[in-house]
């Protein structure tokens, strides 16, 4: 009995470990354990009282030339739309991705205090998924105008030397801050919406029995 329990608990981990990076792909998407952390530990810092080192901004996303959504007439500020093609025949048919978009108009976050511009092709942006038809060819990832947003990354703030024009003192006048990396940009504002990092318990569970019998079995054949 040792031998097929064995097997079976082989194949229950395997299953348990696909399902693991299924979750976690769809729970992190573009971000990292650290983005995680900071996202949950971080305050909130306004635009304007922004410094140089690691922040996290929560705002409005804005753009000065939005998108009409490919799904509805809701308005779109950055999205990415993906292109599958169906590869195979009946059972083994397989919807494969061929080819991603991604829109390039600035975009801009906003909160009570100022705005920061940010450039989508620098920043890495977490879109909300609203689910969906898997057998579609054509998928939009978006984020819209008006959607509240977290920004986190390392901004530095500028400063521009400049000449009064009745004076010969050099005066330092603010020009705002820029993030010194590609930011990340994220849909998840509440705490209700963070990366659960703890793993689905059935499928844990299932995988801790397949192999608590697996070694039941081999206490027994002793």
């Amino acid at each position: 009995m040792f031998a097929p329990l064995l097997v079976g608990s082989a194949l229950a981990g395997a299953a348990t470990v696909g399902s693991l990076v299924q979750h976690y792909r769809r729970q992190l998407g573009p971000m990292t354990l650290a983005d995680v952390r900071a996202l949950a530990r971080l305050p909130v810092t306004p635009i304007g009282l922004c410094g140089d080192g690691l922040v996290k901004i929560v705002g409005t996303l804005g753009c000065d030339a939005p998108m009409r959504s490919l799904d509805d007439d809701a308005l779109v500020a950055v999205r990415e739309v993906h292109h599958y093609t169906i590869e195979g025949r009946g059972p083994s048919a397989a919807r494969i991705l061929s080819r991603v978009e991604r829109s390039t108009t600035a975009i801009w976050i906003e909160d009570e205090s100022g705005r920061i511009a940010l450039d989508p092709g620098q920043a890495r942006i977490d879109y909300e998924v609203e689910g969906g038809d898997h057998e579609m060819l054509v998928e939009e990832l978006r984020l819209r105008v008006g959607e509240r947003v977290a920004v986190i990354g390392t901004v530095r703030r500028e400063e521009a030397v400049m000449q009064h024009p009745m004076r010969r003192s050099v005066a330092l006048y603010d020009r705002g801050v820029r993030f010194v990396s590609p930011p990340l940009i994220t849909w998840r504002t509440e705490p209700e919406v963070y990366p659960k990092l703890l793993p689905p318990a059935g499928a844990t569970a299932l995988s801790a029995s397949s192999v608590a019998l697996a070694i039941l079995g081999a206490v027994l054949r002793v």
